[in-house]
């Protein structure tokens, strides 16, 4: 064994053994990542199996159906996963009855083991969290037809012989068939849970358009940046996105639009347009006219025209596609000249833009389309929020600024009023809204990566089933992963838990909101940069007692938490969750526990033993912590209030296990 010192513990890395030969992912035939087996799949059977994975993955873990797993013999999986339908499932259910054929919803062969809870049943043992990630790319149902079933009959047949009686009574003249179609099993789902006609429509448009989406992206996907490529051309090689999202690739618009067909919308390369609004029907916070004067300046010479003079009016920036939004719902607004306009390059966020010729300064403009969880418009409390807070709060915060910088937003406008003075309704006004933001900007001794492109998978000139991450840096051995794990986990931890612990503020930490800062010498993480105010939670009485700031929110405001507690959901989800779970993936460090054994050290050494978050996080009777449920949000309908059910809490993950819910 080769053994790590940490600041707070000692972290055995451990290497292949042979009576052990998991412990190592790549080295199992068991543990071959999902991304590695996809790559052998055509572009279109990719993309359905990514949209479906995340859909079922999240069923599972969001309790929404009751789910089993069952180890297996076989050179091709290590288990499977066994989705029951409805009527075999309740709150405080225990199965001890037999399962017939009409019982199993789906079958999913896992190349590892997932989190589960509970003790080990007759039917397997409970899984409490799925990954897309330990799925294997085939998804089964039962079937008295032959469907498929020449596609893996080793695999099949294993499967069918471990569901045997007495647990299992699924008859003998049965087969699986294999069926990747996302819109398959969300209409089955639909159905189970007797969904209405309309939600289940509009969500299967949804799941359509990000099949859609998807599968553009492997049909022609980026080439992979180095480690000289500046920000926006890692903002722009994302090939997956959301690791757990269904709708991660969406696209969507009521009605529907051109720029939903991949054919005819480029989204890295919209075209900013301005209108000219009264002074008098605009909320401003900030230098707003000041700030923006450098983009009408750059319009001016793209387009060769003077900037119209309006006396009493601001000249505001708008994002190309939200123009017939505008003229639609704001009466008496001018459109400038579609000349008069500016290219951009778009961010991974869609609705956020940079400029060539003004590198420190990005735009967030409201825009009507449905992206993944929400339509990407922009709230009058967030357009009120940024400004305020990153001017009067920021500064005051427990940051340690040779850790974590921060993108401060420095102006917004809202058109919030008609032209005759009336407050308009916040849901329409949203439509027209800008919010400017300064952009880090780093020397030539780093570079500037948005974590989740670290992430991601199958770029063109990459090699099939290498991450990005491991391929930049180098990871080419168990030890060198975990040590950038760990360097990286170190940092990040130190970055975002003090303002928490200290202040009741929870940025928003998931890997499309963080920033790396990396050494191009050393190719070591040196620090991160935080983005996008809009997510956060703030404890207003934590914030008020370790600030002196009697900061002012506005009624009604989403990012107000009623308890520390409350603040903390976010950033364990956005933290523990989303991001460090999805680097311990991607880098095989899951299964093993290593990387969780390393997270518990960075966390101890930043939160006191007896303080309220250690009694929230890391108390060891604390299995679960609410968890952020995307499905259950879009069948619910909201965006802007989260909603929760009990995962794993990770931070105690352990290869032998957890319990209890």
């Amino acid at each position: 064994m080769t053994t790590v010192t940490l600041e707070v513990l000692e972290i055995q890395v451990r290497t292949p053994e042979k009576d052990n030969p998991s412990i190592l992912p790549s080295q199992s035939p068991h543990s071959v990542p999902t991304w590695s087996l996809s790559s052998r799949l055509q572009p279109s059977e990719m993309a359905a199996f990514s949209v479906t994975s995340r859909l079922l993955a999240s069923i599972v873990t969001e309790s929404l159906l009751q789910a089993y797993y069952v180890p297996i013999r076989s050179e091709e999986a290590r288990g499977v996963c066994i989705i029951l339908s409805t009527h075999v499932t309740g709150e405080h259910l225990i199965l001890t009855g037999s399962l017939r054929p009409a019982d199993v919803f789906a079958i999913l062969p896992l190349h590892q083991e997932p989190v589960c809870s509970g003790t080990l049943s007759r039917h397997g043992r409970p899984i409490w969290l799925l990954d897309p990630l330990d799925m294997i790319p085939s998804v089964f149902e039962l079937s008295t037809r032959e469907v498929g079933l020449v596609k893996y009959p080793t695999l099949q047949e294993s499967i069918l012989s471990s569901l045997v009686p007495p647990p299992w009574q699924l008859g003998d003249s049965l087969v699986l068939a294999l069926n990747r179609d996302p819109l398959h099993w969300w209409r089955k789902f639909a159905t189970t849970i007797n969904m209405g006609s309309d939600v289940s429509t509009n969500l299967a448009e949804e799941l359509s358009s990000s099949y859609l989406w998807q599968r553009a992206v492997y049909e022609n996907p980026p080439i992979c940046p180095t480690i000289f490529s500046p920000a926006i051309e890692w903002e722009q090689s994302i090939i997956e996105g959301h690791p757990t999202h269904p709708m991660h690739h969406a696209r969507h618009a009521v009605p529907p639009l051109p720029c939903q067909d991949p054919q005819n919308r480029d989204w890295k390369h919209p075209r900013i347009r301005f209108a000219v609004v009264s002074r008098s029907r605009l909320d401003i916070v900030g230098p707003f006219e000041g700030e923006i004067r450098r983009i009408t300046e750059l319009a001016i010479h793209h387009s060769g025209m003077p900037l119209p003079q309006r006396d009493g009016r601001v000249v505001v920036p708008v994002y190309d596609l939200q123009i017939a939004n505008i003229r639609d719902k704001f009466p008496n607004v001018e459109i400038l000249d579609e000349e008069f306009s500016v290219p951009s390059l778009g961010q991974a966020s869609i609705r956020t833009v940079v400029f060539f010729e003004a590198p420190d300064i990005a735009l967030k403009l409201s825009v009507g389309i449905r992206v993944s969880s929400a339509l990407r418009t922009i709230s009058h409390f967030t357009a009120n929020f940024g400004p305020r807070f990153s001017r009067d709060v920021v500064p005051k915060l427990a940051i340690d600024p040779g850790i974590l910088s921060i993108e401060q937003e420095v102006a917004s406008a809202v058109c919030a009023r008609d032209a005759g003075g009336v407050d308009l309704d916040p849901d329409i006004a949203k439509h027209f809204t800008v919010v400017i933001r300064k952009l880090y900007i780093p020397d030539k001794s780093e570079a500037i990566i948005m974590c989740a492109a670290l992430l991601e998978t199958g770029h063109s000139g990459l090699p099939a089933g290498i991450p990005i991450v491991q391929h930049i840096m180098g990871l080419d051995s168990q030890e060198k992963r975990f040590m950038f794990f760990h360097g990286y986990a170190r940092l990040l931890v130190a970055a975002v838990v003090p303002p928490l612990l200290h202040n009741g503020v929870a940025f928003e930490a998931h890997p499309q909101n963080m920033l790396l800062r990396l050494s191009r010498s050393t190719l070591t993480p040196t620090g991160f940069i935080m983005r996008d105010l809009g997510g956060l939670r703030v404890h207003p009485e934590t914030l008020s007692a370790s600030t002196g700031s009697e900061f002012a929110f506005l009624p009604g405001h989403c990012v107000v938490a009623s308890t520390p507690e409350d603040a903390a959901k976010k950033l364990y989800h956005t933290l523990v969750h989303n991001h460090l779970q999805r680097l311990a993936r991607v880098l095989g460090l899951h299964s093993d526990g290593s990387a969780w054994t390393a997270v518990r050290a960075h966390l101890t050494r930043e939160i006191p033993r007896g303080s309220w978050l250690w009694a929230a996080w890391m108390d060891d009777s604390v299995r679960s912590l609410p968890g952020k449920c995307l499905v259950r949000m879009k069948l619910e309908g909201v965006y802007r209030e989260s909603v929760y059910e009990p995962f794993s809490n990770l931070i105690h993950y352990r290869p032998e296990g957890m319990s209890g819910k």
